[in-house]
């Protein structure tokens, strides 16, 4: 975080520039590729796997972008399993 105050974008109240929201996506971009390449889909259930990554998202960006991320991660990977499913049973 750059342009605006670090304090300000983590609380939400400043609106991130594009370069800091350039920088939160790439941070975001990483940690979800470090679960990837563990085979972790849900980022609850990572123990300790990809802790610094995870750190380094939610110092990046603000704090309600980083918790929405983890948690549209969650919900897509939890469709994608249920079709997955559905098309088992067809």
């Amino acid at each position: 975080m750059t342009d605006s105050s670090s304090s300000d974008l983590k609380s939400g109240v400043a609106v991130p520039s594009r370069s800091e929201r350039k920088i939160c996506h790439a941070k975001r971009d990483a940690y979800f590729k470090c679960l990837d390449d563990n085979g972790i889909d849900i980022p609850a259930k990572r123990g300790s796997f990809c802790e610094d990554l995870r750190k380094s998202m939610f110092d990046g960006c603000p704090e309600v972008w980083a918790n929405y991320f983890e948690q549209l991660r969650t919900m897509n990977k939890q469709k994608e399993l249920a079709y997955k499913r559905s098309q088992a049973i067809k």
